[in-house]
């Protein structure tokens, strides 16, 4: 199993939920705002001096859809390029209590 981590700007949320949708995930955990600096998107503190916010997914699944995911994020990234600002990690899950 795989937990992914999406951190991605709130601007292409519709974006993100349709390609996860399409890849049929229907189990996420989502985190509504978040702030902090990128390397390449710079500061977004939902604030005047550095407007905007992030907001991310985590979805844990087994590996042949954690795959899927992961290409999907990078066309996404590849497609909008850095500016929007979109990231994904992917982890190992060790233990889970109930099931996916």
């Amino acid at each position: 199993m795989k937990m992914i981590i999406i951190v991605f700007n709130i601007s292409i949320q519709e974006e993100v939920h349709d390609a996860i949708d399409k890849l049929g995930v229907t189990c996420y955990t989502q985190w509504p705002r978040l702030v902090g600096k990128g390397v390449s998107s710079g500061p977004k503190m939902d604030d005047n001096v550095w407007p905007g916010a992030n907001t991310a997914l985590m979805i844990v699944t087994d590996d042949a859809m954690a795959d899927k995911i992961m290409t999907t994020i990078q066309t996404i990234r590849d497609e909008i390029g850095t500016h929007e600002g979109i990231k994904a990690f992917q982890l190992p899950v060790e233990k889970m209590t109930g099931e996916i």
